[in-house]
């Protein structure tokens, strides 16, 4: 039996703790990124930061619990603390999908993992900024009451209203690329030197 079999089994209590600490480091990043409020063209390059610097951390879940379940476990975990319920659907949404595609192309396996990071940072677009953003700003801005950031919110929400949703999305393709590729280099390089590169 494999490396790979063996870590296919299912999760144990210590992955599930794993897990959440290390899905705990992104939530960290999410919430830290707050500043990022300052100008209507920085709230819109939120999701593309977020996906470029959160894959380390999601390959070194993948590569190191390899087991059904840890994927979802974090998008359970990122899309929760996000307190926003299309945003938590929509990860969750997420986790199953990428549970299906490493079922598919084996837990570990660094395609699989970018594909899987990928959709995940798409989703995540949608439902933290695309959404809300672009599709009920109008409900969302009556509730919120005004703290300051109501002129660039209102100005964000108006470039992805306009020409700015599918440049966002393509951002958040390519940065979610490139982030999964300094991911999966770094847990090569320090955590993993055997790590699985087809």
């Amino acid at each position: 039996m494999n490396m790979q079999t063996v870590n296919t089994k299912k999760l144990k209590v210590k992955d599930i703790i794993t897990v959440a600490l290390l899905s705990l480091i992104n939530v960290v990043i999410f919430f830290a990124g707050s500043f990022l409020y300052a100008t209507p063209i920085t709230i819109l390059l939120m999701p593309i930061a977020y996906s470029l610097v959160e894959g380390i951390i999601f390959f070194m879940i993948g590569i190191k619990v390899r087991k059904r379940g840890a994927i979802l476990i974090y998008c359970f975990v990122r899309g929760v603390l996000g307190s926003f319920l299309p945003y938590i659907i929509l990860y969750i949404l997420a986790g199953v999908i990428a549970e299906l595609i490493l079922w598919k192309t084996e837990y570990g396996n660094a395609k699989g993992l970018t594909i899987s990071y990928i959709i995940i940072q798409v989703f995540a677009c949608i439902g933290s900024t695309i959404y809300p953003y672009a599709i009920i700003f109008e409900s969302m801005i009556e509730s919120a009451g005004a703290d300051g950031r109501v002129e660039n919110v209102t100005q964000a929400a108006e470039i992805l209203q306009s020409w700015g949703t599918p440049i966002l999305l393509a951002g958040v393709i390519i940065s979610a690329f490139l982030g999964a590729m300094i991911g999966k280099k770094i847990v090569k390089k320090h955590l993993l030197p055997d790590m699985q590169t087809r």
